[in-house]
């Protein structure tokens, strides 16, 4: 995929030029939000390499801080430096990544350029004091997922996409939730489900419990104390896969959201979901999947995570544009079944 990609651009020069300025003005931005905060970010990378990550449960999101780390090792530049570096080149790489799908799904020039614009923009307004470096691959993979599922791409394809999202958070474990799902039809909709695809199930049920165990076991292994930053120590209170339960303080932030600053996210969320689950008669096989795959994320959210977090919600902004797109984009979605 990379070289056709790699070929795409050489093609397209002046198209993947302008892509590349959008990705540089929205790393300006997304430095204007969080430069003042940078060295704290790179301790966070820094400290999963050391084993003193901030807590516990970020102990085997290894990709990205090893990432950096290896970058700062092999030019002989400082850590900071290097987080910019990184952090830099996935927002590009995700850019290109992006306005290449579109590209490759026959969407004009000028609204790829535009759908490009509008995820750029949701990504910089989701944007929370906390950006780690896990999560630019995660915007990154489920990119790639959000894609595959619409393009009924194969088990290989998920599976080699886990692979790379396990090292990165145990988010990748949506994937084998996803190759579970998969395994059965919606031809009539969720009363008549039925299986299809017994590969599918046996190998997404496999990665799911190897991912839980992957995650623990890392854990557990490379863990030694906490960064100094949040007490240091042992980490009890995130020794699970979830972390705490947040359900009902969510919903009532979703509430109260509608009359404080923090409004926008309760809009963005309640608005969207209820689009596209109004739309869902107008959906096929592949795009219901995506949807349920995408309220299946915000149901983990809300019961696991932080709901005014806003950067958790970053990963299901490709599912919400591919969304968009093929229910609204003849181009796109002739292609989606």
């Amino acid at each position: 995929m990379f070289r056709i990609i790699y070929n795409e651009i050489r093609k397209d020069f002046v198209q993947y030029l302008a892509v590349t300025f959008i990705a540089i003005c929205a790393f300006k931005i997304l430095m204007t939000i969080h430069y003042p905060n940078v060295d704290t970010l790179v301790d966070a990378a820094f400290g999963v390499v050391e084993g003193r990550p901030h807590w516990l449960a970020y102990q085997n999101r290894l990709l990205g801080p090893y990432t950096i780390f290896s970058i700062s090792e092999l030019f002989g530049l400082s850590l900071k430096t290097s987080w910019l570096i990184y952090t830099a080149t996935a927002l590009q790489i995700f850019c290109v990544l992006f306005f290449w799908i579109l590209r490759r799904e026959h969407v004009s020039i000028r609204d790829s350029l535009s759908y490009l614009i509008t995820i750029i923009f949701s990504f910089l307004a989701l944007q929370h004091s906390w950006f780690y470096a896990w999560d630019s691959i995660d915007f990154i993979i489920f990119t790639l997922f959000a894609y595959g599922i619409f393009k009924a791409y194969s088990v290989r394809f998920f599976l080699f996409l886990f692979i790379i999202g396990i090292l990165n958070r145990e988010s990748a474990l949506f994937i084998a939730l996803y190759l579970i799902f998969d395994a059965f039809i919606l031809p009539k909709g969720l009363f008549s489900i039925r299986l299809h695809n017994p590969r599918s199930l046996v190998v997404g049920s496999t990665l799911l419990t190897g991912g839980v165990i992957y995650t623990q076991y890392i854990r557990n292994l490379l863990f030694i104390s906490k960064s100094d930053l949040t007490g240091g120590g042992h980490d009890a209170e995130h020794e699970l896969i979830g972390n705490h339960i947040y359900l009902f303080s969510n919903i009532k932030d979703l509430a109260i959201n509608l009359t404080n600053s923090n409004f926008i996210v309760s809009v963005f969320i309640i608005t969207t979901f209820l689009y596209f689950i109004m739309s869902h008669r107008r959906m096929g096989d592949r795009q219901l999947k995506a949807l349920i795959v995408a309220l299946a994320m915000f149901a983990n959210i809300l019961i696991f995570g932080i709901v005014n977090e806003t950067r958790m919600h970053l990963i299901l902004l490709p599912f919400f544009m591919f969304l968009w797109i093929s229910l609204n984009d003849k181009a796109f979605g002739s292609k989606v079944s």
